[in-house]
């Protein structure tokens, strides 16, 4: 390229300033997660992070440990703690990977759909909506992997056209987003309904003059006539049999390969009779009931992103040049919103799930009121239009961006990891198992089994000892649906027959969950069993979460503690 190119040719000349929004965004992004690579892991990574271990050692899904998800987020935490090493560090390294590269692909689908500038503006919106404290966007919660094959796959899905074999690829890739968690699913659906509407209900042709916007398949002649509608039919339902071949593939092929390993039957009771179990649970009043308690947490202190994307969404769908394109952002967020409702719970991390479609309508913002501006001018020739009127909607934008900034700043710059456990989980004591699994992993052999009574399972990741159950979260065995009984049976069955060295006792709340209705039968065993097999060695004593007491060895059998929150480590006699 010589130096005579023009600015057309290199059209990062002519947006620098949404460049450099772009670039401060990931700046800020990266500093965030790297000060908190260190942090203590929470459930839900714990959880993850020991079924990858038990990947890691050869056992397939299933056999060790049980999960209501689906293993393609385990598979991820496998291959970073592969390749970085089995810490805390490791995971948080690999989301710091996972979540650029899904930074950089909002920001080339944002190019596709509306301009260079825009895309550029919806890869900084995505950066600082994912690294939210109000969604622990630091966590490696599975939804960041949804995310990221869902963007590839939606990529693709736009490049496909009628080719078969760039369907099929995407609809592969919508399948691994589904094998990342559940709801993943509604991103799929939203291809198979792009693809219809491509392929069977499109218009014969856009009027001559029409703008089309780049990203949104442009409309091509059909053949004469009522043959020409039927070929144009078959031709859509093949691509949608294509792509939804693709979708159905990868899910498929775990079904046979954990037929093959003999674990089948259990993986279809977790995933969908005990995951339909408790999605009836969930009426909807008690849904709404989490909606309005998650959603503050979702919006928070980026308020003005949120309001930018709706106006966004809004003005990209009124003006003509990029109405396609704002209604196939429209539609995207749609599914984004069922995905995030599916289940009934609202946590706050199940949000991140729509920031793509949210991050693109902030492009179209962008995008559609510079196109906004243009016209006007050019309906008004003999008026001179001040020459910064013309980056109103960026400024707008970048105002959204500093927002967080600055309401944020302690979390975004300066917050220890300790304080950002702190305020962002309360008095759950995921710093404390942290010190309580080190404690067991520095007085134990290698093969020794532990059991963690209560829902903490980044126990068995750090301790890198193998849980004597399966189960390993106890909320479910609080529910009061008719498998929860059952499940707390078979729980202290696999306790007894594995006879573990140690067994931690969770007294938080949060960790169990149980209502009123819930069956009590395991905590009274626990008990009975605790008292006749083994003599307490530790307690982590929360009297005072911001300076939690740690007592070990013969003191611990006769502290009395000063707190409902407290951890026990218990040796066997």
């Amino acid at each position: 390229m010589t130096a005579s190119t023009t600015s057309a040719e290199r059209p990062w000349r002519a947006h620098l300033l949404p460049l450099a929004i772009l670039a401060i965004a990931l700046l800020v992004s990266f500093i965030v997660r790297i000060r908190l690579l260190g942090a203590p892991l929470e459930r839900d990574e714990g959880e993850h992070g020991y079924l990858a271990q038990v990947m890691l050692a050869g056992y397939p899904p299933w056999q060790l440990a049980y999960n209501l998800k689906l293993p393609g987020t385990d598979a991820l935490y496998a291959a970073f703690l592969a390749i970085f090493g089995q810490t805390a560090v490791a995971i948080r390294l690999g989301l710091l990977l996972v979540n650029t590269a899904t930074v950089l692909l909002v920001a080339r689908l944002g190019k596709r759909l509306f301009g260079f500038g825009a895309g550029a503006v919806a890869g900084a919106s995505y950066a600082l909506l994912s690294c939210g404290q109000g969604v622990v966007g630091t966590v490696a919660h599975s939804t960041h992997f949804v995310v990221f094959f869902a963007v590839i796959a939606t990529l693709q899905l736009l490049r496909a056209g009628d080719r078969a074999g760039l369907l099929f690829l995407a609809g592969l890739t919508y399948g691994i987003a589904f094998l990342m968690k559940q709801p993943g699913l509604a991103f799929a659906a939203f291809g198979a309904l792009f693809v219809v509407w491509r392929n069977v209900w499109r218009r014969k042709q856009a009027r001559p003059g029409c703008t089309t916007q780049p990203g949104v398949v442009a409309e091509i002649p059909d053949a004469a006539g009522g043959a020409g509608r039927a070929a144009r039919a078959l031709r859509g339902l093949a691509g949608l049999a294509t792509f939804s071949l693709g979708v159905a593939l990868p899910y498929a092929l775990l079904c046979l390969a954990l037929w093959r390993a003999g674990t089948f039957a259990r993986f279809w009771f977790w995933t969908v009779t005990l995951t339909g179990a408790y999605a009836t649970k969930v009426s909807f009043a008690l849904s709404r009931a989490y909606f309005a308690v998650t959603f503050p947490y979702a919006v928070e202190s980026n308020l003005f992103l949120w309001i930018l994307a709706g106006a966004g969404l809004a003005l990209a769908c009124w003006n003509r040049s990029t109405r396609r394109a704002g209604l196939f952002v429209g539609a995207l967020l749609v599914f984004s919103a069922l995905a995030v409702s599916a289940g009934g719970s609202f946590n706050p991390n199940y949000f991140i799930l729509m920031f793509p479609a949210l991050a693109l309508a902030n492009g179209a913002w962008v995008a559609a009121g510079n196109d906004l501006i243009l016209r006007i001018a050019a309906r008004r020739p003999g008026v001179a239009m001040p020459r910064l009127i013309g980056t109103v909607p960026l400024l707008c934008f970048a105002l959204a961006c500093l927002y967080p900034m600055v309401m944020k700043h302690a979390y975004l710059f300066s917050m220890s990891t300790f304080e950002f456990e702190r305020s962002s989980y309360g008095v759950n004591p995921f710093p404390e198992a942290e010190k309580v699994a080190e404690y067991i992993r520095s007085h134990s052999d290698p093969g020794a089994r532990i059991a963690v009574l209560g829902s903490e399972a980044e126990i068995y990741f750090y301790s890198r000892r193998q849980a004597a159950t399966g189960y390993l979260f106890t909320y479910g065995l609080m529910e009061t649906h008719r498998y929860a009984l059952p499940s707390q049976r078979e729980m202290i069955r696999e306790i007894e027959s594995a006879r573990p060295e140690y067994l931690v006792f969770v007294g938080a709340k949060t960790s169990w969950m149980a209502t009123e209705q819930s069956s009590r039968e395991i905590l009274n065993w626990a008990i009975d069993y605790i008292g006749r097999y083994y003599d307490q060695v530790g307690v982590v004593d929360l009297a005072v979460p911001d300076s939690p007491t740690y007592i070990w060895g013969y003191d611990a059998a006769y502290y009395q503690r000063k707190s409902d929150y407290y951890l026990n480590v218990y040796l066997r006699r």
